[in-house]
């Protein structure tokens, strides 16, 4: 298992993040996501199957934007 805290920008209330949990929590690999707009960070715990990529990719996805 392999977790990231990913620094988001862009998120203002629950709404949003629910928006990126919902998004990132579908995609395969993806074992828990939670998301906190107040510290704008995204915590994401993967599987072997997961990557890096596609959550960064799910979360543009959902209008959003991974700081490097």
């Amino acid at each position: 298992m392999e977790e990231l805290v990913l620094t988001v920008t862009g998120m203002d209330c629950r709404a949003c993040e629910e928006r990126i949990e919902r998004a990132v929590g579908k995609l395969g690999g993806v074992r828990r996501v939670s998301a906190d707009h107040t510290a704008e960070r995204v915590r994401v715990v993967l599987d072997q199957a997961g990557s890096e990529a596609a959550v960064r990719t799910g979360i543009a996805t959902a209008g959003f934007e991974v700081k490097t």
